[in-house]
């Protein structure tokens, strides 16, 4: 690309890799250790706050235990177990029934208390509505009876409260039961004590806990029921309660590990919570955790970000003062091959370019006064000369007799000398144009339209023109006498040999592209072959030249034709390049056809521009 052969641009490019590749890199590292240690700030977060819910949960249910064995150790409440009479309650049996109606307003996690005893005692107490209590006689033949039994008197923690109760209903508690034995004869068993435990009072254990946004928390019991948790993503929960292999999977972990459940990795935690066989585990979206980094990655980010404009700036600065007096160089030699051999570039450094400059002007000095002391007395000799011919054949006098000619043959009614006399004025007029080498396409056509009128005029049976050129062409800018050479060989020599009615000389034109245009000088007529149309194109070797069988009359790759169509060849590749050499394809008896491309020039500052770089 033309913008990154600028010294300037390589510079600043240069400059801003040097310090953009470390700045990427440390950036990069920075990141990574900076989130690397919020992941496991966090992994650390959450296996401490799992563990401190595993106490908290602990302490609860420790104090349940509690209550509990103080209700079935209570000496008036055993004594009130024994006796056969149910009915007449003592003093102190009475206080420890009013105790027992208090305890529910003390603790408010405690849903009710129901006490079976042997001789028939039934207590129930309900801290929200009444509920139906099932028999003792249909108790006893249930499997929790049969667990709580078993205990013989230890706590046991049961999922759910509905067996105790009828009509079926589901209860939000757990239950913890115990057997009440008689404290002076173990053997001796007076009944069972339950007491119902709020879930809703474990879940604020946990409800106000956040380790990060979006932290799910679940608490199972000993057989891996759910009892309570803190999550708004239902689908986890269901995954959770209905996976057994996944919850036995996760409640092993006593330390934290990603895993995927349901399509989202997760941060997973868990803990125990001794001796109850509970675990609490915490599941975090890693994404979640991520989307914390980005803070980091947006400090990082800007920090970079105003790094990099700050070396942006400086290597602009620097490759700017590095290549400012380079230009200044380039544009007093560019100033120099126009002709303006009075430069003197300031040198305002020591260092190489000052230097360079300094050799530049003492060239510049010592050649302008080489070309004061040859080039300009040649130029005025050569002056001269065209001065002295030019007052031999005066234009305006040639343009006057040309006038008189064409207005004499009017006159008299000639109209056909009119015609030629008007076309060799225009083709005149546009050859000298001025001393320049350059004009518009619509100007070119013209000229080679007077051009071929006056050969009509000499050949009115050899051959009929026809033109097919796109009008948005003609203010492009084209070198002089592109075409007429073109056309001159096709005249006279593509028809000599043609004797069916007159040939046909076609000349089109069109857009090729956004840069290019091209024109196509087509003839009906006898044609050449490769080598001929090589030769055309190229000076043959001596003795190398085209046999004469192949040529057609009069055509020679160095007469006069060949030198007119060479010429155009070299004038196109030394101005605009090797790519834009004409192309002549033929054949014997099949006519010629000749295409010539050159770059769309659309000013007269452009055309200098290009001139003065050579074509590029």
């Amino acid at each position: 690309m033309p913008l990154f052969r600028q010294l300037q641009t390589k510079l600043f490019v240069s400059f801003l890799l040097l310090v953009l590749v470390p700045l990427l890199t440390l950036g990069f590292f920075s990141f990574r250790a900076a989130t690397g240690s919020l992941e496991k700030e966090t992994e650390q977060n959450q296996i401490q706050t799992v563990r401190l819910i595993g106490n908290n949960i602990k302490l609860m249910l420790e104090d349940a235990g509690d209550m509990t064995s103080y209700i079935m150790n209570n000496v008036s409440l055993q004594s009130l177990l024994s006796q056969a009479d149910t009915e007449s309650v003592n003093v102190e049996q009475a206080a420890a029934l009013a105790y027992l109606d208090n305890i529910k307003t003390a603790k408010k996690y405690v849903s009710f208390i129901v006490i079976y005893g042997r001789n028939g005692f039934l207590y129930r107490d309900f801290s929200e509505f009444f509920r139906q209590v099932i028999s003792y006689n249909d108790f006893i033949e249930m499997p929790l009876y049969t667990a709580v039994a078993a205990r013989d008197g230890e706590p046991f923690w049961a999922y759910s409260s509905t067996p105790l109760f009828t009509y079926g209903h589901s209860y939000d508690e757990i239950m913890v039961g115990r057997r009440i034995n008689d404290l002076y004869d173990h053997d001796n068993k007076l009944g069972l004590l339950f007491m119902g435990v709020n879930r809703d009072s474990i879940g604020n254990i946990i409800q106000d806990i956040e380790i990060v946004r979006s932290t799910n928390i679940f608490i199972f019991d000993d057989n891996f029921n759910l009892v309570t948790s803190k999550t708004q993503n239902k689908e986890l929960e269901r995954t959770l309660t209905n996976d057994l292999p996944l919850k036995r999977q996760l409640l092993l972990k006593t330390h934290s590990e990603v895993y995927e459940i349901g399509g989202r990795s997760y941060s997973v935690a868990s803990a125990v919570v001794d001796p109850y066989d509970w675990n609490i585990v915490s599941l975090t979206p890693l994404e979640i955790i991520r989307s914390e980094h980005r803070i980091v990655l947006n400090v990082t980010l800007a920090l970079s970000l105003s790094l990099l404009a700050l070396v942006g700036l400086v290597s602009g600065f620097l490759s700017r003062s590095i290549t400012r007096p380079v230009k200044k160089l380039l544009r007093s030699m560019s100033n120099f091959k126009r002709g303006d051999f009075n430069q003197k570039v300031e040198v305002t450094s020591r260092d190489e370019i000052g230097l360079l400059t300094h050799k530049y002007n003492e060239m510049v000095t010592e050649t302008n006064n080489l070309i004061q002391k040859v080039y300009v007395s040649q130029t005025n000799q050569k002056m001269i000369e065209l001065k002295t011919l030019q007052t031999q054949i005066e234009p305006h006098f040639l343009y006057n007799t040309l006038d008189y000619i064409y207005l004499n043959s009017k006159i008299n009614g000639d109209e056909k000398t009119a015609k030629v006399t008007h076309a060799l004025t225009e083709l005149f007029r546009l050859s000298l144009n001025k001393g320049k080498d350059y004009y518009t396409i619509r100007q070119e056509l013209g000229q080679v339209k007077a051009y071929i009128q006056i050969q009509h005029a000499r050949f009115p049976n050899r051959f009929v023109p026809h033109y097919d050129i796109d009008p948005d062409l003609l203010p492009f800018y084209t070198m002089k006498l592109l075409l007429q050479p073109l056309v001159e060989n096709a005249i006279l020599h593509a028809f000599n040999g043609k004797k069916e009615g007159p040939g046909v000389l076609k000349l089109s034109g069109s857009r090729l592209d956004e840069q290019r245009l091209e024109f196509i000088v087509e003839d009906n007529g006898c044609g050449m072959s490769a080598e001929l149309a090589a030769s055309l194109l190229n000076e043959p070797l001596p003795g190398k030249g085209p046999p004469p069988e192949a040529a057609p009359a009069g055509a020679s790759a160095s007469g006069g034709t060949g030198y007119g169509i060479r010429n155009v060849n070299e004038r196109l590749t030394m101005l605009f390049g090797p790519e834009f050499s004409l192309r002549i394809e033929s054949a014997p008896g099949a006519g010629t056809r000749i295409r010539l491309r050159i770059p769309l020039i659309r000013d007269d500052q452009e055309w200098r521009l290009l001139y003065e770089n050579h074509g590029h």
